[in-house]
Protein backbone atom coordinates (compact mmCIF):
# COMPACT_ATOMS: atom_id res chain seq x y z
CA UNK A 1 0.00 0.00 0.00
CA UNK A 2 1.26 3.34 -0.91
CA UNK A 3 2.08 5.60 1.80
CA UNK A 4 0.22 9.32 2.23
CA UNK A 5 3.04 10.78 3.36
CA UNK A 6 6.05 11.06 0.99
CA UNK A 7 7.54 14.76 1.65
CA UNK A 8 11.09 14.62 3.07
CA UNK A 9 11.16 15.57 6.41
CA UNK A 10 12.01 19.29 7.54
CA UNK A 11 15.70 20.52 7.41
CA UNK A 12 15.67 20.43 10.89
CA UNK A 13 14.77 16.69 11.13
CA UNK A 14 17.19 15.64 7.82
CA UNK A 15 20.04 17.46 9.90
CA UNK A 16 19.44 15.24 13.43
CA UNK A 17 19.04 12.43 11.68
CA UNK A 18 22.00 12.51 9.41
CA UNK A 19 24.24 13.64 12.37
CA UNK A 20 22.49 10.74 14.25
CA UNK A 21 22.69 7.96 12.01
CA UNK A 22 26.55 8.82 11.93
CA UNK A 23 27.12 9.50 15.20
CA UNK A 24 29.97 6.79 15.32
CA UNK A 25 32.57 9.04 13.63
CA UNK A 26 31.63 12.07 16.41
CA UNK A 27 30.98 10.59 19.47
CA UNK A 28 29.80 13.02 21.78
CA UNK A 29 30.44 16.08 19.66
CA UNK A 30 27.71 16.47 17.55
CA UNK A 31 27.68 20.07 18.31
CA UNK A 32 31.09 20.40 15.66
CA UNK A 33 29.28 18.86 13.32
CA UNK A 34 26.00 21.24 13.86
CA UNK A 35 28.34 24.05 13.55
CA UNK A 36 29.57 23.59 10.02
CA UNK A 37 28.63 25.50 7.50
CA UNK A 38 26.74 23.47 5.42
CA UNK A 39 24.58 25.08 3.42
CA UNK A 40 20.43 23.72 3.01
CA UNK A 41 18.20 23.90 0.40
CA UNK A 42 14.67 22.67 0.02
CA UNK A 43 13.84 20.15 -3.09
CA UNK A 44 10.90 17.96 -4.44
CA UNK A 45 11.62 14.43 -5.68
CA UNK A 46 8.68 13.26 -7.93
CA UNK A 47 8.22 9.30 -7.56
CA UNK A 48 9.99 7.62 -10.46
CA UNK A 49 12.54 9.38 -10.83
CA UNK A 50 15.58 7.71 -10.80
CA UNK A 51 18.82 8.16 -8.78
CA UNK A 52 21.02 10.18 -10.43
CA UNK A 53 24.52 10.98 -9.03
CA UNK A 54 27.23 14.09 -8.91
CA UNK A 55 31.12 14.03 -8.19
CA UNK A 56 31.93 16.24 -6.07
CA UNK A 57 35.91 17.21 -5.98
CA UNK A 58 37.19 17.60 -2.73
CA UNK A 59 39.80 19.69 -0.91
CA UNK A 60 43.17 19.27 -0.32
CA UNK A 61 42.70 18.18 3.21
CA UNK A 62 40.10 15.55 2.55
CA UNK A 63 40.57 14.03 -0.54
CA UNK A 64 41.99 10.81 0.93
CA UNK A 65 38.02 10.36 1.87
CA UNK A 66 37.03 9.98 -1.52
CA UNK A 67 37.37 7.68 -4.88
CA UNK A 68 39.92 9.61 -7.15
CA UNK A 69 39.59 12.73 -4.63
CA UNK A 70 35.64 13.39 -5.33
CA UNK A 71 32.17 12.03 -3.34
CA UNK A 72 29.69 11.16 -5.33
CA UNK A 73 26.01 12.70 -3.89
CA UNK A 74 22.74 12.72 -5.73
CA UNK A 75 22.02 15.57 -8.22
CA UNK A 76 19.37 17.39 -6.15
CA UNK A 77 21.87 18.41 -3.39
CA UNK A 78 23.85 20.20 -6.07
CA UNK A 79 22.74 24.01 -6.53
CA UNK A 80 21.69 24.41 -10.23
CA UNK A 81 23.19 26.27 -12.58
CA UNK A 82 26.50 27.10 -10.54
CA UNK A 83 28.66 28.98 -12.03
CA UNK A 84 31.79 29.33 -9.26
CA UNK A 85 34.71 27.28 -9.14
CA UNK A 86 34.41 23.43 -9.17
CA UNK A 87 36.91 23.08 -6.65
CA UNK A 88 34.89 25.11 -4.26
CA UNK A 89 31.54 23.36 -5.72
CA UNK A 90 31.80 21.37 -2.07
CA UNK A 91 30.96 24.74 -0.23
CA UNK A 92 27.77 24.82 -1.65
CA UNK A 93 26.51 20.74 -1.22
CA UNK A 94 24.00 20.60 1.10
CA UNK A 95 25.68 17.75 2.67
CA UNK A 96 22.75 16.68 5.31
CA UNK A 97 20.49 16.03 2.56
CA UNK A 98 22.87 13.99 0.50
CA UNK A 99 23.36 11.43 3.46
CA UNK A 100 19.30 11.24 3.93
CA UNK A 101 18.77 11.00 0.47
CA UNK A 102 21.28 7.95 0.13
CA UNK A 103 21.46 6.35 3.72
CA UNK A 104 17.43 6.27 3.34
CA UNK A 105 17.03 5.39 -0.56
CA UNK A 106 15.02 8.19 -0.97
CA UNK A 107 14.48 8.06 -4.57
CA UNK A 108 13.82 3.82 -4.39
CA UNK A 109 11.33 4.45 -1.76
CA UNK A 110 9.49 6.63 -3.87
CA UNK A 111 10.19 4.34 -6.92
CA UNK A 112 8.04 1.87 -4.84
CA UNK A 113 5.22 4.20 -4.38
CA UNK A 114 4.83 4.68 -7.99
CA UNK A 115 5.34 0.82 -9.22
CA UNK A 116 5.01 -0.89 -6.15
CA UNK A 117 8.10 -2.64 -3.96
CA UNK A 118 11.24 -4.61 -6.29
CA UNK A 119 11.55 -5.94 -3.37
CA UNK A 120 15.40 -6.61 -3.72
CA UNK A 121 15.52 -7.32 -7.73
CA UNK A 122 18.11 -3.77 -8.85
CA UNK A 123 17.18 -4.66 -12.44
CA UNK A 124 14.02 -3.24 -11.84
CA UNK A 125 15.40 -0.13 -11.58
CA UNK A 126 15.33 1.84 -14.71
CA UNK A 127 17.82 4.31 -15.30
CA UNK A 128 19.50 4.20 -12.09
CA UNK A 129 23.12 5.69 -11.43
CA UNK A 130 25.02 2.58 -10.10
CA UNK A 131 27.73 4.21 -8.88
CA UNK A 132 25.58 4.88 -5.68
CA UNK A 133 26.03 0.79 -4.75
CA UNK A 134 30.12 1.00 -5.64
CA UNK A 135 30.95 2.39 -2.32
CA UNK A 136 29.86 3.32 1.13
CA UNK A 137 29.52 6.57 0.25
CA UNK A 138 27.79 7.57 3.31
CA UNK A 139 30.52 7.23 5.57
CA UNK A 140 32.69 8.70 3.18
CA UNK A 141 31.02 12.23 3.68
CA UNK A 142 30.72 11.54 7.65
CA UNK A 143 34.19 10.90 7.57
CA UNK A 144 34.30 14.13 5.26
CA UNK A 145 32.60 15.95 7.96
CA UNK A 146 34.78 14.93 10.71
CA UNK A 147 37.72 15.87 8.69
CA UNK A 148 35.85 19.52 7.71
CA UNK A 149 35.24 20.03 11.54
CA UNK A 150 38.80 19.49 12.62
CA UNK A 151 40.04 21.36 9.67
CA UNK A 152 37.92 24.88 10.89
CA UNK A 153 40.13 24.73 13.96
CA UNK A 154 43.79 23.32 12.66
CA UNK A 155 43.27 19.82 14.84
CA UNK A 156 43.65 16.91 13.51
CA UNK A 157 39.93 14.40 13.10
CA UNK A 158 41.51 11.88 15.33
CA UNK A 159 43.23 13.99 17.80
CA UNK A 160 40.11 15.71 18.28
CA UNK A 161 37.05 12.95 17.70
CA UNK A 162 39.20 10.38 18.82
CA UNK A 163 40.58 6.80 16.70
CA UNK A 164 37.67 5.86 14.22
CA UNK A 165 36.07 2.13 15.37
CA UNK A 166 37.45 -0.93 13.23
CA UNK A 167 35.32 -2.27 10.97
CA UNK A 168 32.61 -4.98 11.54
CA UNK A 169 31.81 -7.21 9.43
CA UNK A 170 29.11 -10.10 10.70
CA UNK A 171 29.27 -13.27 9.52
CA UNK A 172 25.26 -14.54 8.99
CA UNK A 173 23.39 -17.62 7.34
CA UNK A 174 20.15 -18.29 6.45
CA UNK A 175 19.29 -22.16 6.63
CA UNK A 176 16.96 -22.56 4.34
CA UNK A 177 17.35 -26.54 4.14
CA UNK A 178 18.75 -29.41 5.92
CA UNK A 179 18.09 -31.61 3.44
CA UNK A 180 18.17 -32.22 -0.65
CA UNK A 181 13.98 -31.94 -1.34
CA UNK A 182 12.40 -32.36 -4.70
CA UNK A 183 11.34 -28.98 -4.22
CA UNK A 184 15.02 -28.12 -3.95
CA UNK A 185 16.27 -30.33 -6.58
CA UNK A 186 13.59 -28.35 -9.18
CA UNK A 187 14.12 -24.89 -8.22
CA UNK A 188 18.37 -25.39 -8.61
CA UNK A 189 18.26 -27.25 -11.28
CA UNK A 190 16.32 -24.78 -13.54
CA UNK A 191 18.42 -22.05 -11.86
CA UNK A 192 21.60 -23.79 -13.32
CA UNK A 193 19.87 -24.48 -16.49
CA UNK A 194 18.81 -20.42 -16.94
CA UNK A 195 22.39 -19.82 -16.43
CA UNK A 196 23.53 -22.45 -18.81
CA UNK A 197 21.66 -20.90 -21.39
CA UNK A 198 22.36 -17.34 -20.87
CA UNK A 199 25.93 -18.53 -21.01
CA UNK A 200 24.71 -20.13 -24.49
CA UNK A 201 23.88 -17.19 -25.78
CA UNK A 202 26.90 -15.53 -24.98
CA UNK A 203 28.59 -17.83 -27.07
CA UNK A 204 30.61 -19.49 -24.07
CA UNK A 205 29.63 -23.29 -24.77
CA UNK A 206 32.31 -25.28 -23.03
CA UNK A 207 30.73 -23.44 -19.71
CA UNK A 208 27.01 -24.13 -21.06
CA UNK A 209 27.73 -27.62 -21.52
CA UNK A 210 29.40 -28.05 -17.95
CA UNK A 211 26.12 -26.33 -16.59
CA UNK A 212 23.66 -28.62 -18.25
CA UNK A 213 26.06 -31.17 -16.77
CA UNK A 214 25.93 -29.73 -13.53
CA UNK A 215 21.76 -29.53 -13.14
CA UNK A 216 21.46 -33.14 -13.81
CA UNK A 217 23.79 -33.97 -11.23
CA UNK A 218 22.13 -31.72 -9.03
CA UNK A 219 18.84 -33.41 -9.70
CA UNK A 220 19.11 -36.80 -9.35
CA UNK A 221 22.18 -37.36 -6.71
CA UNK A 222 21.78 -37.46 -3.04
CA UNK A 223 23.92 -36.10 -0.15
CA UNK A 224 23.46 -35.65 3.45
CA UNK A 225 22.87 -31.83 3.90
CA UNK A 226 23.20 -31.88 7.42
CA UNK A 227 26.62 -29.78 7.29
CA UNK A 228 26.38 -27.69 10.74
CA UNK A 229 29.17 -29.66 12.90
CA UNK A 230 31.69 -28.70 9.49
CA UNK A 231 30.44 -25.15 9.78
CA UNK A 232 30.79 -24.60 12.87
CA UNK A 233 34.25 -26.15 12.95
CA UNK A 234 35.71 -23.42 10.33
CA UNK A 235 34.22 -20.43 12.37
CA UNK A 236 35.89 -22.12 15.51
CA UNK A 237 38.87 -22.35 13.88
CA UNK A 238 39.11 -18.43 12.69
CA UNK A 239 37.44 -17.29 15.80
CA UNK A 240 33.88 -15.87 13.37
CA UNK A 241 30.59 -15.50 15.24
CA UNK A 242 28.03 -15.62 13.17
CA UNK A 243 24.00 -15.36 12.99
CA UNK A 244 22.07 -18.24 12.01
CA UNK A 245 18.32 -17.37 10.99
CA UNK A 246 16.11 -19.84 10.92
CA UNK A 247 12.57 -20.30 9.46
CA UNK A 248 9.85 -20.51 11.85
CA UNK A 249 6.63 -21.31 9.99
CA UNK A 250 4.65 -24.47 11.05
CA UNK A 251 1.49 -23.94 9.23
CA UNK A 252 0.44 -26.46 6.63
CA UNK A 253 1.99 -25.61 3.07
CA UNK A 254 0.16 -24.94 -0.15
CA UNK A 255 1.60 -25.69 -3.31
CA UNK A 256 3.39 -22.30 -3.57
CA UNK A 257 5.02 -22.81 -0.08
CA UNK A 258 6.70 -26.02 -0.89
CA UNK A 259 7.97 -24.88 -3.50
CA UNK A 260 9.76 -21.40 -2.44
CA UNK A 261 9.67 -21.58 1.53
CA UNK A 262 12.69 -23.94 3.73
CA UNK A 263 10.93 -27.48 3.79
CA UNK A 264 12.13 -27.98 7.52
CA UNK A 265 10.15 -27.64 10.93
CA UNK A 266 11.60 -26.01 13.74
CA UNK A 267 10.00 -27.54 16.33
CA UNK A 268 11.72 -31.09 15.22
CA UNK A 269 14.24 -32.58 17.26
CA UNK A 270 16.92 -32.78 14.79
CA UNK A 271 16.57 -28.74 14.35
CA UNK A 272 16.65 -28.02 18.57
CA UNK A 273 19.71 -29.73 18.29
CA UNK A 274 21.39 -27.78 15.93
CA UNK A 275 20.11 -24.87 17.33
CA UNK A 276 21.51 -26.31 20.95
CA UNK A 277 24.93 -26.56 19.30
CA UNK A 278 24.72 -23.11 17.43
CA UNK A 279 23.64 -21.39 20.83
CA UNK A 280 26.81 -23.82 22.86
CA UNK A 281 29.34 -21.73 20.27
CA UNK A 282 28.37 -18.43 21.37
CA UNK A 283 26.59 -17.68 17.51
CA UNK A 284 23.43 -15.91 17.81
CA UNK A 285 20.51 -16.50 16.11
CA UNK A 286 17.52 -14.90 14.43
CA UNK A 287 14.21 -15.51 12.05
CA UNK A 288 14.17 -15.94 8.76
CA UNK A 289 10.58 -15.62 7.97
CA UNK A 290 8.65 -17.16 4.84
CA UNK A 291 7.96 -15.82 1.61
CA UNK A 292 5.16 -14.37 2.16
CA UNK A 293 5.45 -12.48 5.74
CA UNK A 294 7.02 -9.27 4.59
CA UNK A 295 4.61 -7.08 5.05
CA UNK A 296 1.87 -9.62 7.52
CA UNK A 297 2.14 -8.56 11.16
CA UNK A 298 0.48 -11.93 12.00
CA UNK A 299 3.01 -14.66 9.80
CA UNK A 300 5.63 -12.65 11.65
CA UNK A 301 4.40 -12.79 15.34
CA UNK A 302 3.66 -16.53 14.96
CA UNK A 303 6.53 -17.45 13.20
CA UNK A 304 8.87 -15.55 15.68
CA UNK A 305 6.94 -17.73 18.69
CA UNK A 306 7.50 -20.97 17.13
CA UNK A 307 11.26 -20.05 17.00
CA UNK A 308 11.66 -18.51 20.19
CA UNK A 309 9.63 -21.88 21.64
CA UNK A 310 12.15 -24.08 19.97
CA UNK A 311 15.28 -22.16 20.88
CA UNK A 312 13.91 -21.35 24.22
CA UNK A 313 15.60 -17.42 23.76
CA UNK A 314 14.02 -14.57 23.00
CA UNK A 315 14.79 -13.40 18.96
CA UNK A 316 15.66 -10.09 17.96
CA UNK A 317 17.26 -10.68 14.85
CA UNK A 318 15.42 -11.27 11.79
CA UNK A 319 16.16 -11.91 7.65
CA UNK A 320 13.48 -11.66 5.30
CA UNK A 321 13.03 -14.74 2.90
CA UNK A 322 14.36 -14.15 -0.70
CA UNK A 323 15.15 -10.69 0.63
CA UNK A 324 11.18 -9.46 0.27
CA UNK A 325 11.12 -6.33 1.65
CA UNK A 326 9.19 -3.35 1.29
CA UNK A 327 10.09 0.29 2.46
CA UNK A 328 6.79 1.50 3.60
CA UNK A 329 5.71 -2.00 5.54
CA UNK A 330 8.44 -4.74 6.47
CA UNK A 331 10.42 -2.69 8.99
CA UNK A 332 7.11 -1.63 10.44
CA UNK A 333 5.49 -4.75 10.69
CA UNK A 334 9.40 -6.31 12.65
CA UNK A 335 8.81 -3.84 14.85
CA UNK A 336 5.55 -4.57 15.80
CA UNK A 337 6.49 -7.86 17.27
CA UNK A 338 9.34 -6.66 18.96
CA UNK A 339 12.25 -7.81 16.43
CA UNK A 340 15.05 -5.07 17.04
CA UNK A 341 17.62 -5.56 14.05
CA UNK A 342 17.18 -6.64 10.72
CA UNK A 343 19.47 -7.51 8.10
CA UNK A 344 17.30 -7.56 4.70
CA UNK A 345 18.66 -4.72 2.91
CA UNK A 346 20.51 -6.00 0.49
CA UNK A 347 20.05 -6.99 -3.50
CA UNK A 348 19.06 -10.41 -4.88
CA UNK A 349 21.07 -10.42 -7.88
CA UNK A 350 23.99 -7.90 -7.33
CA UNK A 351 26.72 -7.28 -4.33
CA UNK A 352 27.01 -4.00 -3.14
CA UNK A 353 25.51 -1.09 -0.66
CA UNK A 354 22.05 -0.90 -1.67
CA UNK A 355 21.80 2.39 0.48
CA UNK A 356 25.40 3.82 -0.12
CA UNK A 357 26.42 2.99 3.24
CA UNK A 358 27.98 0.61 5.90
CA UNK A 359 26.36 1.05 8.84
CA UNK A 360 24.06 -0.27 11.84
CA UNK A 361 21.12 3.01 11.86
CA UNK A 362 17.34 3.53 12.86
CA UNK A 363 15.41 3.95 9.30
CA UNK A 364 13.30 6.81 8.47
CA UNK A 365 9.85 5.80 9.44
CA UNK A 366 7.43 8.16 6.59
CA UNK A 367 4.87 6.89 7.97
CA UNK A 368 5.25 8.55 11.66
CA UNK A 369 7.69 11.09 10.75
CA UNK A 370 10.29 9.68 13.02
CA UNK A 371 12.78 7.04 13.24
CA UNK A 372 11.75 3.58 13.47
CA UNK A 373 12.55 1.67 17.05
CA UNK A 374 14.20 -1.14 14.62
CA UNK A 375 17.57 -0.92 13.46
CA UNK A 376 18.96 -2.05 9.80
CA UNK A 377 22.21 -3.10 8.89
CA UNK A 378 23.10 -2.90 5.34
CA UNK A 379 23.75 -6.41 4.07
CA UNK A 380 26.70 -6.35 1.20
CA UNK A 381 27.60 -10.01 -0.53
CA UNK A 382 26.34 -13.27 -0.63
CA UNK A 383 27.09 -16.47 -1.74
CA UNK A 384 24.89 -16.66 -4.90
CA UNK A 385 26.07 -13.43 -6.23
CA UNK A 386 29.36 -14.67 -6.68
CA UNK A 387 28.71 -18.22 -7.97
CA UNK A 388 25.01 -17.63 -9.94
CA UNK A 389 24.93 -13.81 -10.82
CA UNK A 390 28.12 -13.04 -11.51
CA UNK A 391 30.43 -14.77 -14.17
CA UNK A 392 33.37 -15.84 -12.44
CA UNK A 393 36.32 -18.13 -12.70
CA UNK A 394 37.28 -19.19 -9.23
CA UNK A 395 40.19 -17.33 -9.03
CA UNK A 396 38.00 -13.77 -9.42
CA UNK A 397 35.85 -14.69 -6.56
CA UNK A 398 38.65 -13.43 -3.70
CA UNK A 399 39.17 -10.61 -5.23
CA UNK A 400 35.15 -9.89 -5.43
CA UNK A 401 34.88 -10.64 -1.88
CA UNK A 402 38.26 -8.83 -0.78
CA UNK A 403 36.51 -5.60 -2.23
CA UNK A 404 33.50 -5.31 -0.49
CA UNK A 405 35.00 -6.04 2.47
CA UNK A 406 38.07 -3.79 1.53
CA UNK A 407 35.50 -0.31 1.74
CA UNK A 408 33.94 -1.42 4.68
CA UNK A 409 37.44 -1.31 6.30
CA UNK A 410 38.12 2.07 4.73
CA UNK A 411 35.12 3.78 6.34
CA UNK A 412 35.37 1.74 9.57
CA UNK A 413 31.54 0.78 8.54
CA UNK A 414 29.12 -2.07 9.75
CA UNK A 415 27.91 -4.47 7.08
CA UNK A 416 26.83 -8.22 7.21
CA UNK A 417 27.58 -10.73 4.58
CA UNK A 418 25.28 -14.09 4.13
CA UNK A 419 26.62 -17.15 3.32
CA UNK A 420 24.15 -20.16 3.44
CA UNK A 421 25.10 -23.28 4.86
CA UNK A 422 23.99 -26.60 2.27
CA UNK A 423 25.98 -24.47 -0.12
CA UNK A 424 29.19 -26.20 1.44
CA UNK A 425 27.65 -29.76 0.60
CA UNK A 426 29.44 -31.18 -2.62
CA UNK A 427 26.26 -30.14 -4.44
CA UNK A 428 27.03 -26.67 -4.80
CA UNK A 429 30.79 -26.69 -3.82
CA UNK A 430 31.53 -23.30 -2.53
CA UNK A 431 33.45 -24.47 0.14
CA UNK A 432 36.65 -22.95 -0.99
CA UNK A 433 35.31 -19.34 -1.18
CA UNK A 434 33.30 -19.60 2.06
CA UNK A 435 36.75 -20.34 3.96
CA UNK A 436 38.26 -17.54 1.88
CA UNK A 437 35.26 -15.20 3.10
CA UNK A 438 35.94 -16.22 6.41
CA UNK A 439 39.84 -15.27 6.26
CA UNK A 440 38.78 -12.14 5.21
CA UNK A 441 37.08 -11.12 7.62
CA UNK A 442 39.06 -12.09 10.37
CA UNK A 443 41.84 -10.00 9.23
CA UNK A 444 40.64 -7.42 12.04
CA UNK A 445 43.80 -6.00 12.15
CA UNK A 446 43.88 -4.58 8.40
Amino acid sequence: MPSKNYSLPTKIEIQKHSITSLSQYWVDKEYLIEELPIKRIMINIESGTPLKLESISLPAWAMHHGIDECILVPSECVPRNYQGDKNNLWKEIDWFLAIFLLIECWHERLWENKFGPIHSYSFRLKGWDERAWERAWVNRIGLFLREWAAFKISESSEHLFGKKDKAEIKMTHDVDAIKKTWAIRFKQAVFILFNAFRALLNGNFLTAARRIKKSLIFLFTNENWMVFNKLLAYEKDVNVKSTFHFYGDLQKKNLKKMLIDPGYRINSNVLKNVISDVLSDNHEIGLHTGFESWNNIKDLKRQKRALEDASGRAIVNVRQHWLRFSWNSTWACQEAVGLKLDSTLMFNDRPGFRNSCSLVWHPWNVNKNQTHKIQAISSILMDSHIYDYLELEDNERENIMSYWIKECRIVSGKAAVLWHPHTLTKDYGWSDSFLKLLGLINRRSE
